[in-house]
């Protein structure tokens, strides 16, 4: 497939930011642009669309490790959730998607990594005044979100 790289576009308004990724933009590689061009502290996320890869994880307790799964065909994004938070002084997002492919089955799992097909529009909701921060849990083995 050729066609040219596109970058993302995004409309600011208050305490929301809407997205619009084109086809090939990576998603969580763009978000961390984003995060860090607009400085934000915190957010949560929705989003839907279509991908043309992903890369899905499932996170073993007794391991503590993803195992992870790479998707290469056209899928609809049925589903994105997820948040922002910092750690590391790095932008961290924690997504988890549902895909569908032609079967109409669905899959889904924790977003490693996603490249946009026709589109993927998000709505990021902006916690502003709040600098939310991972910490790894020594029983889980996650970095989870540091609410103290």
């Amino acid at each position: 497939m050729v066609y040219t790289k596109k970058h993302m576009h995004y409309l600011r308004a208050q305490n929301e930011i809407l997205v619009r990724l084109d086809r090939g933009e990576k998603l969580i590689e763009s978000l961390n642009q984003l995060a860090v061009k607009e400085n934000l502290q915190a957010a949560w996320l929705q989003g839907l669309g279509g991908a043309e890869s992903a890369e899905l994880g499932f996170y073993d307790l007794e391991t503590q490790q993803y195992n992870w799964q790479a998707f290469r065909d056209l899928m609809e994004i049925t589903s994105l959730q997820g948040n922002l938070a910092w750690a590391d002084n790095q932008p961290k997002w924690h997504i988890h998607g549902t895909l569908s492919g032609r079967d109409y089955r669905a899959t889904g799992g924790h977003v490693k990594e996603l490249v946009v097909g026709g589109t993927c529009e998000l709505r990021l909701h902006l916690f502003e005044d709040t600098l939310l921060k991972r910490k790894v849990d020594a029983t889980t083995g996650l970095q989870l979100l540091d609410l103290s």
